[in-house]
């Protein structure tokens, strides 16, 4: 009964969180008006409203998650894209059929008194799980090999097992682009293709995450501007790296901007 709204919920994980959201609980209004799989013979409208809704959501969170942490460790060229992608809808699957068939049941208990099998709950699930988690994963691919396509040819494109070198005390600032990091110096900049989690790991300078798509290296920083609504730090090199709210705190628990 599920099953269906999974692929919903993945094609709008990408989409910024308000929208997704909207589209998931929309998709769950219209599947609770169609009744799939003889749900419309399962009550009224009003509870299979909910229900489509909550399963909307729930597919929306965990294989949206699930999506989001295989794009950011896992660079889509290489041949462990589709081994995570596949492997990790399987992880993803079980709790999804426990939860939704749980939920059913508690709802229509003529349901449970069918005796449906947990196995045959996880085998549809998966099944749809993995025809979106891979529609979703073929639109990811290819919207980042055009973002790369895009690239001037004066960017300086280079996998991170040959770049090693970059990472030195010279940094200023790295920031996330897709599945590249900038890498911001003096000098100019390179783009590597790296998570950014694992640049920093690399950076032999001192510095912080000030945001979700940037470090920033502690001797870089010129000056602060704005408010912890809105700040802003400006590098030696003219490079203005935006604050998220959340890292305000650490920020001047390091003595990066003042106590006031």
């Amino acid at each position: 009964m599920q099953s269906a709204l999974f692929m919903r919920g993945l094609l709008v994980a990408s989409t910024p969180k308000a929208q997704s959201v909207g589209l998931a609980l929309a998709a769950g209004v219209l599947l609770a008006a169609l009744g799939p799989f003889g749900n419309y013979l399962n009550g009224g409208l009003p509870e299979r409203i909910g229900y489509w809704c909550a399963v909307s959501l729930l597919g929306l969170v965990l294989y949206g998650y699930a999506f989001r942490v295989v794009a950011a460790r896992v660079p889509v060229d290489t041949r462990g894209w589709w081994p995570a992608i596949i492997g990790t809808t399987l992880v993803v699957s079980l709790p999804q059929a426990m939860v939704t068939r749980l939920w059913a049941f508690q709802l229509w208990p003529e349901l449970g008194r069918l005796d449906l099998p947990i196995a045959l709950w996880f085998v549809q699930t998966a099944v749809i799980g993995l025809a979106a988690m891979i529609g979703v994963a073929i639109m990811h691919r290819r919207a980042a090999r055009a973002t790369r396509g895009t690239l001037g040819s004066s960017e300086q494109q280079q996998p991170f097992a040959a770049a090693q070198a970059l990472f030195g005390r010279d940094v200023l600032a790295l920031q996330m682009e897709d599945h590249y990091v900038r890498i911001h110096r003096a000098t100019g900049s390179e783009l590597v293709l790296v998570p950014l989690g694992r640049a920093i790991g690399r950076v032999e300078a001192e510095g912080l995450r000030t945001h979700r798509s940037w470090w920033v290296a502690a001797h870089a920083v010129v000056r602060v501007e704005g408010d912890a609504r809105s700040m802003r730090l400006c590098l030696t090199n003219g490079v203005i790296a935006p604050v998220a709210r959340s890292a305000v705190a650490q920020l001047r628990a390091a003595g990066w901007i003042g106590t006031t």
